[in-house]
């Protein structure tokens, strides 16, 4: 799945065009006041996996976590997923013990998996069915570069204050001068959620019937990314 990348430059603004009185210079500069807002959509590249790994028993045998564990490692290398990928939830403990009955304990490991489509979800999912995993869930999503489309969002808002400061003026046959003020106002919305996780699931174990078909490409709702900047132009 192809990252995709929405750039939306917003001339969003309220404008006031008036004089100000600039501390220590003495006399008034004509100024004008625009709000510009940048924006951005980007389709999350990193989803990130939870579940976990318990010991039980088939019959009288006990299948350790251990051993799992190692058939998980490899069934996730034949899906060719890095297992580096692979890490406990908690990397300051190991195992949890769940208490039973009074004479059995049983060990429990929470794991995070990152994968990057959403084929690979459904092959994930489908694989930790079979080897019986519990609480299997999406638990977040992100992108790759995200703190670099964040400083792009940021330009882009700059940029939009500018253009609408210029379009403004020369509607009245003013010219932008240099920026007396730029202020931030930031409004990031990074966090999207999965559009329909139980279908997701549902469509993963009915690949297990059906292994002719092409597993089906699944949406996420995209990262939104906003910024707003108060920007403040003399006029010449």
């Amino acid at each position: 799945m192809k990252t995709g990348i929405l750039l939306v430059l917003l001339l969003v603004a309220s404008s006031v065009i008036g004089w100000s009185q600039e501390s220590g210079v003495g006399k008034e500069t004509s100024a004008i006041e625009v709000v510009g807002t940048g924006e951005m959509e980007l389709i999350p590249d990193e989803i990130f996996i939870s579940f976990t790994l318990k010991e039980r028993f088939e019959g009288k045998t006990k299948i350790e976590i251990e051993s799992q564990e190692k058939e998980l490692k490899k069934r996730l290398m034949k899906l060719e997923i890095d297992l580096k990928d692979l890490q406990l939830a908690d990397a300051a403990s190991d195992y949890v013990k769940i208490k039973r009955k009074k004479s059995d304990v049983i060990a429990s490991k929470d794991y995070i998996l990152k994968v990057k489509t959403t084929t690979e979800i459904a092959k994930v999912f489908e694989l930790l069915d079979e080897i019986d995993a519990f609480n299997a869930n999406i638990q977040r999503v992100d992108h790759s570069e995200l703190e670099k489309y964040k400083n792009e969002v940021k330009m882009l808002a700059i940029k939009a204050a500018k253009v609408k400061a210029t379009n403004l003026l020369t509607a009245i046959g003013e010219t932008i001068g240099k920026p007396l003020l730029i202020q931030e106002r930031e409004t990031y919305e990074d966090q999207p959620l999965f559009r329909k996780t139980a279908l997701m699931v549902n469509m993963a174990m009915d690949a297990a019937g059906n292994q002719e078909e092409a597993l089906p490409e699944l949406g996420f709702q995209k990262i939104k990314l906003r910024y707003t900047v108060f920007a403040r132009f003399a006029i010449k």
